[in-house]
């Protein structure tokens, strides 16, 4: 598992979940992980995670995103796990930011262009389980551009992917 300054970017991911879920105890949220890799999900079940394996990794993102929506949820968020820097007090905000609107979607921002992680109410779950192939969800976000809060950052390297192996 690549690490970065030491760290499995996946334990990151993980500490970074928990901590937010710590943090925001009055708001009712779950965390899950959708993976291909069997060590991963053991990793995540030994911390609390309600994991779910990907057999099909080969058909893209929109697999995982498909597998990480649950229908009892009134909403879902996506994070990716190759990005080391993206800070706990980002995934919070993203989060009230979009519990504060009125709108259906959210995202993390820079200079007005969405980037994950990003936030979809039951209402769109219908067109994410249209997906298909490496399309994830920023096709839906830009669809319909007057549903979506941004949640602006000021330091870009948050949003870094570094799509090294795991």
């Amino acid at each position: 598992m690549y690490p970065v300054e030491g760290i499995p970017m996946y334990q990151r991911a993980f500490h970074k979940t928990l901590l937010v879920q710590n943090k925001m105890k009055e708001q009712i949220l779950s965390v899950a992980v959708v993976t291909q890799y069997p060590e991963i999900m053991a990793e995540a079940e030994k911390v609390g995670i309600k994991t779910v394996l990907n057999p099909h990794p080969e058909e893209g993102i929109s697999s995982s995103m498909k597998l990480g929506l649950f229908p009892e949820a009134d909403a879902c968020l996506f994070m990716v796990a190759d990005q080391p820097w993206l800070r706990v007090e980002t995934l919070e905000g993203l989060i009230r930011r979009f519990l504060g609107s009125s709108k259906g979607m959210a995202a993390v921002a820079k200079n007005g262009e969405p980037g994950n992680p990003c936030i979809f109410s039951r209402k769109y779950y219908d067109r994410l389980m249209e997906l298909t192939g490496d399309k994830g969800g920023k096709r839906v976000l830009k669809a319909h551009p007057e549903d979506v809060v941004l949640y602006e950052i000021e330091n870009e390297k948050e949003l870094t992917d570094v799509d090294l192996p795991l």
